[in-house]
């Protein structure tokens, strides 16, 4: 069956396929169109999408992904020490065929870079998990495709679970999300593309997180294009990143090395635009005027908005909402396309954290504080430990374990 798929999807010639592309990036693909393209994307392909929706060369996209000297440096400290702690469970004997290797790739919300716990952290408390981290703060999904670190380490490291979270700086760095909006409020372009209005449709197919049609509707419509192309850019990046692990990388489709490596994606949660240092006094959060006055607390997002014009504080957050509500739906459509392919039914689980942090329970504009990034982990612990989901393949961290009030 797995080749059957394939063969439904003919080779685009080169041409054809740079039609498809200008397609995308005029977010006036088919979903059949998009489909053909995802089946063959190559890494020049995504180079080439990148560029053109950044309105950048190659140069410049590289320049604006690189991660800051002081925060890489800070990233390798943190991994190496947590990668001594992999090495010493290993050397006792760890892999048994009970506890769990984890491979984790990623940004900020698994390697932050001080001061808080994050995702990985938690994780790597387990006594029976074993996590070696690639993740550095700021990186760019685009990056991590790029130097394909993750490829290296399957072959030493054969992860059980592979772990990625990625996405939010590619859309959010260097004020990208300027880029993205049409502060006139009055954008169409959700009705133009084909492919997001099939991810509403499945919203109540698969009953996973409700839609706020009120909040979403009001979003929306200061979402430009170029947002919808990046959608569907992330969709191909995503695709190509799993293809790549789960199955030999071609067009047939057929299982790769390492088919039984189980992956885990995560979405984010509705961040709030915000630029204020601190909300009162408070000794038990002192960390959070530290974090918000030097790591860009009020760069990602209010700052942008504001850029184009867009000051109303209930706009501005219902953007957000929308713009994170399609990733989520694009990162469980991703996921879906694998499970039909034979032997890979159960390969591709999802982290969605939509609601988990709320509209108080942030460090920064876009990092939880640390009890709500425990509380996601611990959704990622259940995953990896197999206990079973309400959704499937879906872990929702508010119904595993619900925010307090």
């Amino acid at each position: 069956m797995a080749e059957i798929i394939a063969a439904e999807i003919p080779i685009p010639s080169p041409q054809a396929k740079l039609e498809l592309i200008k397609k995308l990036l005029d977010n006036e693909i088919s979903c059949s169109e998009l489909a053909s393209l995802r089946m063959y994307i190559n890494e020049e392909d995504l180079s080439y999408i990148i560029e053109k929706i950044y309105d950048l060369n190659e140069v410049q996209v590289i320049k604006f992904a690189t991660i800051d000297r002081l925060v890489s440096k800070v990233d390798l400290i943190k991994n190496a020490q947590r990668n001594s702690k992999f090495y010493a469970k290993i050397k006792k004997g760890f892999r048994n065929g009970v506890n769990k290797i984890i491979l984790a790739e990623g940004d900020s919300w698994f390697n932050y870079p001080i001061i808080l716990s994050d995702v990985i952290d938690w994780v790597s408390m387990q006594d029976n998990l074993a996590v070696y981290s690639l993740a550095s703060g700021g990186d760019w999904l685009f990056n991590m495709l790029n130097a394909r670190k993750y490829v290296e380490e399957f072959s030493v490291v054969h992860p059980d679970f592979f772990v990625i979270s990625g996405g939010g700086n590619d859309l959010l760095g260097s004020n990208r999300l300027a880029a993205i909006l049409e502060p006139s409020g009055r954008s169409r372009e959700l009705s133009k593309s084909e492919w997001s209005g099939q991810l509403l449709k499945n919203v109540q197919l698969r009953k996973v997180i409700p839609l706020d049609l009120k909040r979403f509707n009001e979003g929306v419509k200061y979402l430009s294009k170029d947002f919808f192309a990046l959608l569907m850019f992330f969709n191909l990046q995503y695709y190509f990143l799993i293809k790549g692990i789960l199955t030999d990388g071609k067009g047939n489709m057929k299982l790769g090395k390492f088919a039984g490596t189980k992956i885990i994606t995560q979405g984010y949660d509705y961040a709030v635009p915000n630029d204020k240092i601190a909300f009162g006094v408070n000794p038990l959060r002192w960390y959070i005027p530290f974090i918000r006055s030097f790591l860009g607390h009020g760069s990602w997002l209010k700052t942008p908005l504001l850029l184009r014009g867009i000051t109303n504080q209930s706009v501005q957050s219902n953007i957000i909402y929308a713009m994170i509500y399609l990733f989520n739906e694009m990162m469980i459509e991703t996921g879906e396309e694998f499970s039909k392919i034979p032997g890979l039914e159960m390969s591709v689980f999802h982290i969605d954290a939509r609601g988990a942090v709320g509209d108080h329970g942030w460090t920064d504009e876009l990092h939880p504080k640390p009890e709500h990034f425990k509380r996601i982990a611990q959704t990622f612990t259940d995953c990896i430990n197999g206990l079973p989901s309400v959704h499937g393949k879906v872990y929702v961290v508010n119904e595993c374990y619900p925010r307090k009030a």
